[in-house]
Parts: C-alpha cells; sequence; structure tokens
C-alpha cells in the first residue's frame, strides 16, 4: 500500500518540498510487512508496499489472501542528508535498512516509481502493466547487460522475449522478468 497520496506524483524521486527523496529497501521480519509499515507511517516516513493476492490451500480449504508482493520487503522514501534514518532499524517488525559500508543503498531511479505506476487503488501490483509489448526495456544483468531492446512478448513462466537489435538485425532472446527494466 502507499502512504500519501503516491498516485499524484508526489513520489517520482524529484524534490518533494525542496528536498530530494530516494527510494530505499526495509528488510522485514517474517511475514511483518503491513506491521513494519504501519509503524514506519506513524514516525512519518513514507512507504510502498506493493501487495498481492495468494491462493492459500489448507485442509481441504482454499482461500485467497492479501500478501506483501515482495516476501519480506518494502519500501521507504527518505532524504539521507537531511533525515534521520536510524530510527528506521528499530522499528517494530523491521529486520534492517538495506545497508553498504554504513549507509542505506538507493533503490535505482525508475524502479520503484514503474511499481507504483502499475499498482492500484487498493495496493495491489499488477506487473503486467509494466511488461506491455513494444515498450523499450534495458537489460540489466547477463552478456547483454545495458543494452536496449523492444519488449516482443511475456512468457506465463516469468521470461521475457526481447528484440535485441544486433549487427542491424533484430534478434530475439529470452531472458528472465527480473533482469530487465521497462524504460517507458
Amino acid at each position: 500500500m502507499l502512504t500519501e497520496d503516491a498516485h499524484n506524483g508526489s513520489f517520482s524521486g524529484q524534490p518533494h518540498d525542496g528536498q530530494l527523496e530516494r527510494w530505499y529497501v526495509v528488510q522485514t521480519h517474517q511475514h511483518c510487512e503491513n506491521l513494519a509499515e504501519r509503524h514506519l507511517s506513524l514516525q512519518n516516513f513514507r512507504t510502498y508496499l506493493p501487495k498481492r493476492r495468494r491462493t492459500v490451500r489448507h485442509a481441504r480449504r482454499i482461500t485467497t489472501q492479501c500478501a506483501a508482493y515482495f516476501d519480506g520487503y518494502l519500501f521507504v522514501s527518505l532524504d539521507i542528508h537531511r533525515q534521520r534514518w536510524s530510527p528506521i532499524n528499530s522499528t517494530v517488525g523491521v529486520r534492517k535498512l538495506v545497508m553498504s559500508d554504513r549507509k542505506p543503498i538507493p533503490v535505482p531511479y525508475g524502479v520503484v516509481e514503474s511499481l507504483i505506476l502499475a499498482t492500484d487503488e487498493e495496493g495491489f501490483l499488477h506487473p503486467n502493466n509494466i511488461f506491455q509489448a513494444g515498450k523499450t526495456i534495458k537489460v540489466s544483468i547477463g552478456p547483454f547487460m545495458d543494452q536496449l531492446g523492444t519488449l516482443e512478448y511475456v512468457c506465463r513462466s516469468g521470461a521475457v522475449r526481447v528484440l535485441m537489435y544486433i549487427m542491424n538485425r533484430a534478434v530475439p532472446i529470452y531472458i528472465d522478468r527480473d533482469k530487465c527494466l521497462v524504460l517507458d
């Protein structure tokens, strides 16, 4: 779920109230994403917790439950140069803020923003809205790293077929959905 009015563009990664805020990843305790989000919001941190519907089978009963899209993680928007971020690590439900060299690691620009755009009003993420045929894709990992291509097809297995322009020819390649970024 989004806190405040993220659908109105306040989480664009652009200066917000004169401050440059970035998105950071917060690791939560197991199944405590909602609890951590609530407590971070009470401390006036802006959070984003994408959700999904999950089918659970137990004792011959099938139920649909609401769950975090990324189990054990949520996002928080911070300006680490102006905001105190150390209280995040001691918040109820939070395991730690993902860090390197004693500083939080920002999420690359555009990643969380594209997730927000694919989230409905109830907070459920619809990744198929992100991966649509014809969109420009940038490969983030592997031998084609930083290469641009055109999304042609999304497979049910989670792979995407991308047309890469190599030596003046369109060559189709299959890569995992999580190894590419949608640019437009």
